[in-house]
């Protein structure tokens, strides 16, 4: 049989996620936390293989990390419809959402944003164009949702220095048919449904299906969505040894068009609270497709050649005014930045690793090699330099147009190539000691066309990143590990030369972490802690003898400490809570204002809260009938480099009511920011603030059939 396959098929075999590698029938079932012994509603799952924390397979116990996993189960038990919703509800994990990015920026360690905190689907990262990532925001395919805090560069390269979040989506099973479906209403008009199909064909193939839609007319003008999720795929068991996976994901998603609402004078004005500032024939729209071709193949006994190639393709177009102020006087609101932009951006790769489970020297070893190669095009469209400007009544709001006195042309191509070669490697020293190494070196070359003036600059980076840790493991209550690893970020968001240059070197970051993990028996319980510091070196600052030139010898740091616990005290009764406090600094760095050099050493970065904190409680106080109750606590985050302005503190409370009608149906009531507060996901500090939800009420029915 091997001999049949092409050079294609073996260098895709693929490097996919360890939960796939579980089962050669690229079944997930490892990674759904429900089928742990792990406390439900758990986001510990400590004796559950992780997808994310390790290509090897180890469990999070086994793991010199901090991983943690939400599975579909409990994401349909908190009514959690959208992908980033489930990694906030992990320790210390935050979000810095705006249109701009696709909504689905995240904060993680001190860093914030898609070049420090990196997403993936199973196991393949999604390249950052212009700081933006559009793919996955439905839940309803996904199997669980995984995130690994502290650098992970050497699993998955530039861009993860605070965290990597890994969405598993579900896949065929050779196993007994699935068949389940869900319909919501709830506020401001929204519909919501879907529908999931799994299961044998025969002998040899297998099949998945899961489809779902949105759509809603939005808590303000120009908020109405229309989204379409789609994830088919299609298993073929060959032989006993040899299993290949087509598969093909994507979601066309017609967007809300808010940009943010004015404060008068640095407050939040009652009677604007739903207002919408954009203009009427605003437009934002998402259209991302991914095809894929997975080989599973067991060469022999204790060796496995794993392939996959992709091609995700992403159609981007926005057209708004996005940037609002309001005048001295407080009467009027000045509105700006009138830009059209639209990405045409192609994703091609292939992953090959081959793994060795044997024995160094009569001790149990684990060794993974692969090879990581990716292609990315970037076809960048806009009207810069994004005139255009109107004043408008706030009080008596007319939207109007959009203007531009820019033809919206095409601007720039770019083309990022990466080659890299990693290996990994878990050695049991004793029964009690675990030793966990990893090693990756990239070959990266950015090629960037001004399209307009025909200049063409060149830049190769050639970055090593490695991780080291030990987990001790004296009793199976318990885990005491440490770890040092080092990461990447680009400079600026990726696909771009930072500075407008081709001089200057990917932002290098390194991390020490220790930390223990254990199990409370008596009341089914996991918990965790974590203490951590970052150092993130070579940030664009200015040199202090000219400001007008840009070098690298900034640096920013952070150092905290995470905490979890998951345990379910009385049968019926169960909670999951976590806690994070961290000390985030610049440490040098220098920032051009109104042509001086100011010096911001000291300061918090931007949009980076030091203490958040979530907690799920759910009781199941009859047979059939449970209710939960959540918060999640985000504090003040800093809302410009001077620190001279906050974004302030939030607590959001969620609360639901399930009622299990039979054993194939299910009712649910969920109620969203219960107290109905108002609050800044994110926002420029005293001038605009993006505004979280209202209260939202849904109704939810999920069947099987």
């Amino acid at each position: 049989m091997r001999k049949h396959l092409t050079p294609l098929s073996l260098a895709v075999l693929a490097c996919t996620t360890p939960a796939a590698m579980a089962q050669a029938t690229a079944e997930l079932p490892a990674v759904h936390v429900t089928d742990t012994p792990s406390a439900p509603g758990s986001t510990l799952s400590l004796d559950a293989p992780s997808a994310t924390g390790s290509r090897l397979g180890l469990t999070a116990r086994e793991t010199p990390a901090s991983v943690s996993s939400l599975g579909a189960a409990d994401i349909a038990e908190r009514s959690l419809t959208r992908a980033q919703d489930v990694a906030v509800r992990m320790p210390g994990i935050t979000e810095a959402p705006a249109p701009g990015n696709g909504g689905t920026s995240l904060v993680a360690r001190g860093f914030a944003g898609h070049n420090s905190v990196a997403q993936m689907v199973d196991g393949t990262r999604l390249i950052v164009a212009s700081g933006t990532i559009t793919y996955p925001f439905s839940t309803w395919p996904m199997e669980s949702v995984e995130v690994l805090r502290g650098p992970a560069s050497v699993l998955y390269g530039d861009g993860a220095i605070g965290a990597a979040v890994n969405y598993v989506t579900k896949r065929p099973s050779f196993e007994a048919p699935q068949r389940e479906a869900f319909l919501s209403v709830g506020s401001f008009g929204t519909v919501q449904g879907g529908v999931g199909l799994r299961g044998p064909i025969n002998d040899m193939l297998a099949y998945s299906v899961y489809l779902d839609a949105e759509k809603s007319d939005g808590y303000r003008p120009l908020m109405d969505t229309q989204r379409h999720n789609y994830a088919l795929a299609l298993a073929v068991r060959a032989s006993r040894d040899l299993n290949v996976t087509l598969s093909l994901d994507g979601g066309v998603n017609d967007d809300a068009r808010y940009f943010g609402t004015p404060l008068r004078n640095g407050v939040l004005d009652e009677r604007l609270r739903r207002t919408n500032f954009n203009v009427a024939d605003s437009v934002v729209k998402y259209d991302d497709r991914i095809w894929r071709a997975k080989v599973d193949y067991q060469a022999a006994a204790g060796v496995r050649l794993r392939n996959e190639t992709y091609h995700l393709s992403t159609d981007r177009h926005w057209r708004n005014a996005e940037a609002y102020a309001f005048n001295a006087a407080g009467t009027a609101v000045n509105r700006s930045d009138y830009l059209e932009i639209l990405h045409d951006q192609a994703q091609t790769g292939n992953r090959f690793d081959a793994t060795f489970d044997g024995h160094l020297s009569g001790m149990k070893n684990r060794f993974i090699v692969g090879l990581d190669w990716y292609r990315t095009e970037l076809v960048h469209t806009n009207n810069a330099p994004y005139g255009g400007a109107s004043t408008v009544d706030p009080f008596n709001f007319n939207p109007g147009a959009f203007i531009s006195p820019v033809p919206t042309l095409p601007g720039r191509r770019s083309k990022l190539q990466t080659t890299a070669l990693f290996a990994e490697n878990a050695l049991d020293l004793t029964p009690e000691w675990k030793l966990v190494a990893g090693l990756r070196s990239d070959r990266m070359e950015l090629d960037n066309t001004d399209l307009r003036t025909g200049v063409n600059l060149v830049k190769q980076y050639s970055p090593v990143t490695g991780r080291l840790g030990a987990v001790w493991s004296p009793s199976d209550a318990l885990s005491l590990y440490g770890q040092f690893g080092t990461g990447t970020d680009p400079l600026s968001g990726a696909l771009s030369l930072p500075g407008g240059g081709n001089t200057l070197d990917l932002t290098k970051g390194r991390q020490v972490e220790v930390g223990a993990k254990g199990t409370v028996p008596a009341v089914r319980g996991e918990w965790t802690v974590a203490l951590y510091k970052i150092e993130k070196r070579n940030l664009l600052s200015r040199d202090a003898s000219n400001p007008n030139l840009t070098q690298q010898i900034g640096q920013q740091s952070s150092s905290g400490i995470e905490l979890a616990f998951a345990a379910e005290p009385v049968r019926g009764w169960t909670i999951d809570a976590n806690a994070a406090f961290l000390r985030a600094r610049y440490d040098n760095f220098k920032e051009l204002v109104s042509g001086a050099l100011v010096a911001r050493d000291g300061n918090t970065p931007t949009g980076v809260p030091e203490r958040t904190a979530s907690i799920w409680t759910a009781w199941r106080f009859l047979p059939q009938w449970q209710a939960g109750l959540g918060a999640r606590y985000v504090g003040e985050r800093q809302g410009n480099t001077a620190n001279s302005a906050q974004l302030p503190s939030y607590v959001v409370l969620d609360a639901s009511l399930a009622y299990d009608y039979s054993r194939h149906l299910k009712l649910g009531l969920a109620v969203k920011n219960l107290a109905d507060r108002d609050y800044a996901l994110a926002g420029t500090a005293n001038t605009r603030w993006l505004l979280g939800a209202p209260r939202t009420v849904q109704l939810t029915a999920r069947a099987s059939f």
